[in-house]
C-alpha cells in the first residue's frame, strides 16, 4: 500500500497511510461510546462515508442492539482489517 510523506510533522521520514476509503471494512481500536452506543473493541464495521479527507468516518456497525446503525468515528477509533 502506498504511503504519503508527513509534511511539517517535525519527524524526518515519517509516513502516513492514505485515508480509509468508503466501503472498506474496519474494526474498533478500543471500546467506544458513540451516539448512545457502546461499541466493544475489535467490533467490525463498514465505512459508508469519509468526511474532510479522513478527519472522521461514518461507519455502519451491524452488531448493535436493535440492528445495524451508522455512527461517526474518528480515525484513531478505527483501523483497517487486513
Amino acid at each position: 500500500m502506498d504511503t504519503a510523506t508527513r509534511k511539517g510533522s517535525g519527524i524526518r521520514g515519517a509516513t502516513l497511510s492514505p485515508p480509509i476509503a468508503a466501503y472498506e471494512i474496519v474494526r474498533a481500536t478500543r471500546s467506544i461510546q458513540a451516539e448512545g452506543y457502546r461499541i466493544p473493541k475489535h467490533t467490525p464495521g463498514t465505512v459508508v462515508a469519509v468526511f474532510n479527507r479522513g478527519a472522521a468516518y461514518a461507519v455502519e456497525i451491524a452488531d448493535l442492539p436493535g440492528g445495524p446503525e451508522v455512527v461517526t468515528l474518528r480515525p484513531d477509533q478505527i483501523q483497517r482489517t487486513h
